[in-house]
């Protein structure tokens, strides 16, 4: 059996692909689309592993212990290392809430199942609240895991049957793994970041590649190594210049630095190591990149947690920390476990590498449940605060507000805001802020008798023939969605229309603000609109922090202008009613997250559900009610 020969190239490709990641952590803008390089590494992984196992299938001697064995001894070792670290500082320095988190997450994480507990926990990857968490980055160790429990036994499914069309079934295999990751990424953008299913290709490309090589031996000429490296750059390099946050992503973009690598991986299959990737720096940074990246991200993370602005300084100090972390731990337990691994026996290797760190991760995460996260290390405040920022509108009412997935969702009676009352008297319509206005409504319709049925859904301002940027299936999903919306105002005459959303600041969409007012007004006895609120940098952890760390530390944020267009509205529509939480947050135009000892935000910009309800009881106690204003002062 021909043994995988060492590539110099594959592991300076792994330093292109670690070094992009640190980059893109360290300063997003510096390089938008640094992220792509877990998608280099997968396509890596994908070609190396699936080499080794057939390889391994076609002589008959490939063995899923002896593969599980392998994988265990080149993961877990380090992996545990910087668990272990990662939760030594978190019981010092993290939240009861963020520890209890942290320690869960190394649980998952070691157990393969990272990806899956931060899609829950954490949602979008670029979202403020991940940036500091510390293992955010095990979601990709999450996905290779997964995709090898499937992969090795799909290759040896497919040749046995097959082995004349083993190519062919995988290629189509990978097309439609794309097709699927494409279409998905618009539907479910969150998921479809974290999950098997939509990464699916890129590993798949890779291992493709990789069989393509053992059974073809193709002969890569000077000429066509240099136009693969040419290309392979290109693709790889705009990627990571014109890739970023807003772009959708996996799918077909993510296609783009996967097709570059591949093409690299093969440009050096014939022997012919590039200059740049073979070079003994790239070599050095590539045979650590696992350790490094394991490293960089907790280093960062906590950074962000305690606010420390990441000057050019302090990001030097942290990439040489991160290196020289990164060599010990490659040279003193990747290199040692992986050559102690190979004696030992597979029962030896599960229970003494895999079973007991778990265990003992299953221990600590549900002692940290237990005692609620130890928040006796803090001011009793902490804790109090924290769980206010649990209140989340979105589950308290789930099912009356839902993904924009799920847009077609008809409208639930049982929903019900305001008076409890058998009659439905009106309507609340809108994206996540009208939903998490939920609260604040159901105290103001309350005194008028009013009783309102709740039909919010994301990614979805009750704007007719607003995009405002949004992805092509979001922006369809919400078009129907006020169609039917529209439509059922139109249909019922509801006597109160209440609409509400994170308005854009655009001047332009005016007209068409304008034009669904004009026709909600049309159909209903009364239109209530509510203002957005002011979004507060960090405003559901900054009042927690200051009293963790920093008592000087400010939280407040200045008011900033209505768009102007508001004016030109309210002029128009007199009749419309209008209501402004800023009355309460924004105090003489200073905006606070934190007013009588009540936290009022779920992130930066929404509202948990106390502050909501906090927010309504305000404006009540102050004379306002859905319908009416204070009296005027004589």
């Amino acid at each position: 059996m021909r043994q995988v020969s060492y590539r110099a190239d594959i592991d300076g490709l792994r330093a292109i692909a670690v070094i992009a990641v640190f980059i893109h952590h360290l300063s997003a803008s510096v390089l938008p689309g640094g992220f792509i390089g877990v998608d280099i590494f997968f396509v890596i992984s994908g070609y190396l592993i699936t080499s080794q196992v057939f390889q391994e299938v076609r002589a008959g001697s490939f063995s899923l212990r002896q593969f599980y064995q392998r994988r265990i001894n080149r993961i877990v070792p380090a992996l545990a290392t910087v668990l272990l670290a990662c939760v030594a500082i978190g019981a010092l320095l993290l939240s009861p809430l963020d520890l209890a988190r942290l320690n869960a997450n190394a649980l998952f994480a070691l157990l393969g199942l990272s990806n899956l507990f931060i899609w829950v926990k954490y949602g979008n990857y670029f979202a403020a609240d991940a940036g500091e968490a510390p293992l955010l980055h095990t979601w990709s160790l999450g996905i290779e895991e997964q995709f090898y429990v499937i992969w090795p036994l799909a290759v040896l499914l497919v040749y046995r049957f097959a082995p004349r069309y083993l190519l062919w079934i995988l290629g189509v295999g990978v097309v439609l793994a794309v097709g699927l990751s494409e279409y998905a990424t618009g539907v479910f953008a969150t998921a479809s970041y974290y999950l098997l299913p939509m990464r699916f290709f890129e590993l798949m490309l890779g291992g493709w590649l990789g069989i393509w090589h053992l059974q073809r031996t193709p002969q890569v000429g000077q000429a066509q190594a240099w136009a693969c490296r040419l290309v392979g750059y290109v693709l790889i390099g705009a990627s990571l210049l014109l890739i970023g946050e807003d772009t959708a992503f996996p799918g077909i973009n993510a296609l783009w630095p996967c097709l570059g690598a591949a093409l690299l991986i093969h440009a050096g299959s014939g022997g012919r190591t590039a200059t740049l990737l073979g070079s003994r720096p790239m070599v050095f940074v590539g045979l650590i990149s696992y350790s490094l990246y394991l490293w960089h991200w907790p280093l960062i993370a906590y950074l962000n947690y305690l606010d420390i602005p990441i000057s050019l300084t302090l990001a030097s100090a942290v990439v040489v920390i991160a290196v020289l972390l990164a060599w010990l731990t490659w040279r003193y337990v990747e290199k040692p476990f992986r050559r102690s691994g190979a004696r030992l026996g597979f029962t030896q290797v599960v229970s003494r590498r895999f079973a007991m760190p778990a265990l003992c991760l299953m221990l600590l995460a549900g002692l940290t449940q237990a005692f609620n996260g130890f928040p006796q290390r803090f001011n009793p405040t902490v804790e109090r605060l924290e769980a206010m920022t649990q209140d989340k509108p979105a589950e308290i009412r789930r099912g009356c507000h839902v993904a924009n997935a799920l847009y077609g969702t008809a409208p639930n009676g049982d929903c019900r805001l305001g008076a409890p009352k058998p009659a439905i008297d009106g309507i609340l319509v809108g994206d996540s802020f009208a939903n998490h206005f939920s609260g604040m409504v159901d105290i103001l319709a309350r005194p008028d008798n009013i009783s309102l049925m709740d039909y919010t859904v994301d990614y979805c301002l009750p704007v007719l023939g607003y995009s405002g940027g949004m992805p092509p299936v979001y922006a369809e999903h919400c078009k129907r969605r006020n169609e039917r919306v529209y439509d059922l105002i139109e249909r019922n005459n509801y006597p109160y229309v209440v609409l509400a959303g994170s308005w854009p600041r655009d001047e332009a969409a005016e007209e068409l603000i304008e034009a669904s007012i004009q026709r909600a007004v049309e159909h209903s006895g009364q239109v209530i609109v509510i203002f957005k609120n002011q979004p507060i940098e960090d405003a559901a952890t900054c009042p927690i922090r200051r009293l963790m760390f920093n008592p000087k530390r400010h939280c407040d944020a200045l008011q900033a202008a209505r768009p102007h267009y508001w004016t030109d509205i309210r002029n128009k529509f007199p009749q419309v009613r209008f209501i402004d939480p800023n009355q309460v947050i924004c105090p003489q135009g200073h905006c606070s997250p934190l007013i009588d000892d009540k936290l009022l935000y779920l992130d930066n910009a929404h509202l948990n559900e106390v502050g909501s309800r906090y927010i309504g009881k305000t404006l009540l106690d102050r004379g306002f009610s859905l319908l009416k204003d204070p009296p005027a002062r004589s």
